[in-house]
């Protein structure tokens, strides 16, 4: 009988571009002009990713595979590291709900670094990266909400086994180096969500996702050099199910392998801030708007939401920018005075600006029975806005902007995309790279990269 391991390899190294169709590639290109953005932005606007980009670059090391900003080639388990260090630092890359976890921001590094590093065409670069989506986004799925329960980061010890599997495809790996590969990237499966919880932690949250970027890379480098990991890595005695997960989903990690993909149930984000603040803000957004009156006139805002929102994003007080995409009190605040919540919202400015500030403190968090009854089918929230008058309005938002169910179009990713590359590149600069990923399978790698 084969092993989880097993099946996994046989889905990772038979997929092929035209397996995908035409609606897994359109979405593939879209997550990828997404999480660039999101990158550039992030390492423009956050200290956090410019301490890890100019660690790496000061070791320098084979020229493999590019870094955000420095024009430079470094060995691709380094690129890795450092790309998706920048690609989370916004909390603005896209999530899958029912995995709990953020996606793109392993798999898209990794597959990048590994491409580079292989000379793959860009048709591969696509498939490795749904490869990756999907095997990550199943275990997820297999594992929560025990592991979440726990405080473990769903993304850090899930990302491991998705990054590998989308570098095993690029790669060119053997059925016998993958099923390696997998194995080992399960031995690094780490990460904690108490990141969450701290005005501290919350700057290198980032680091979760990364060292599960870099680590998938480093499994298949090690595996295609002889190296190799337990076969029974997720079912074993003392396997990953049974340590991360008190009811494992197991049928879920295999179950229809290779038909519909998961790529096409993941969410992007409109707003710079945890995921589980987005459904309160548009909620806050549209009670504002259905009332008359101004900000001064606001006496209370109560969020009544789920209580893992309340758990994962309900820091009180934010005093640093990474600490407000964890507060929901803060990015309501933030959003209706300033209209926005996007990247260049959450910055030390706006930390200090005292009407967002006080108006935060207005802003009463609430974990309800009605909202928790539908998690994680909906993710929903009820903001309701009392003025110095008494005279109220609420507003529901079951899933917020950019679900599935509520998708965000190509106007409105291709806007965000400007929004958060133009922080570091020129607005022609911009475009050519957006056009160059809407036409990806037509271009090559290094076109693309050259513009990063």
């Amino acid at each position: 009988m084969k092993s989880i391991s097993e099946s996994f390899a046989d889905f990772i190294i038979r997929t092929r571009f035209e397996d995908l169709g035409e609606e897994v590639v359109q979405q593939a290109k879209k997550l990828i002009l997404d999480l660039v953005g999101v990158s550039l932005a992030g390492y423009a606007t956050m200290e956090f990713p410019k301490i890890v980009v100019a660690y790496l670059a000061d070791l320098g090391g084979k020229p493999e595979a590019t870094m955000v900003r420095t024009k430079r080639k470094v060995p691709a388990v380094h690129a890795a590291l450092a790309n998706a260090t920048c690609a989370h630092a916004l909390d603005m890359d896209d999530g899958h709900r029912f995995a709990a976890s953020h996606p793109g921001t392993v798999v898209i590094p990794a597959a990048m670094a590994a491409a580079e590093r292989a000379g793959a065409s860009s048709k591969t670069l696509i498939t490795g990266i749904v490869v990756g989506y999907e095997v990550m986004i199943r275990i997820g799925r297999a594992i929560v909400p025990s592991s979440l329960n726990r405080g473990f980061h769903i993304t850090g010890i899930t990302g491991p086994f998705g990054a590998a599997a989308a570098a095993a495809n690029l790669m060119g790996l053997t059925r016998g180096e993958t099923v390696a590969a997998l194995g080992m990237a399960g031995l690094q499966s780490a990460g904690l969500i108490q990141v969450n919880h701290e005005i501290e932690g919350s700057m290198v949250k980032p680091l979760n996702p990364a060292r599960a970027s870099s680590s998938g890379v480093l499994s298949c480098e090690l595996a295609r050099k002889g190296a190799r990991g337990p076969v029974q890595i997720f079912e074993g005695e003392d396997g990953y199910l049974k340590a991360f997960s008190d009811d494992a989903k197991k049928d879920i990690l295999t179950q229809d392998l290779g038909g519909d993909f998961e790529i096409s149930k993941v969410y992007l984000k409109l707003y710079s801030a945890c995921r589980h603040a987005h459904a309160p803000i548009d909620a806050a957004f549209e009670a504002f708007r259905s009332r008359e009156g101004k900000i001064g006139d606001i006496d209370r805002i109560i969020v009544e939401t789920y209580p893992a929102a309340v758990r994962l994003a309900g820091i009180p007080h934010a005093t640093t920018p990474s600490a407000g995409r964890f507060s929901i009190p803060f990015s309501v605040a933030l959003a209706l005075v300033k209209q926005d919540a996007g990247a260049d919202q959450y910055c030390e400015e706006n930390i200090r600006d005292l009407a967002i500030q006080n108006l935060a403190t207005k802003v009463e968090l609430v974990a309800s029975e009605k909202w928790e009854a539908v998690y994680p089918y909906k993710r929903g929230a009820t903001v309701t806005i009392v003025d110095k008058n008494g005279q109220s309005r609420s507003a529901n938002v079951e899933l917020a902007k950019g679900e599935p169910e509520n998708p965000a179009g190509w106007d409105e990713i291709t806007r965000k995309f400007f929004v958060n590359a133009e922080q570091l590149l020129s607005r022609d600069k911009a475009g050519e790279l957006a056009e160059r990923i809407a036409h990806l399978e037509r271009t090559t790698i290094e076109d693309m990269v050259d513009l990063l």
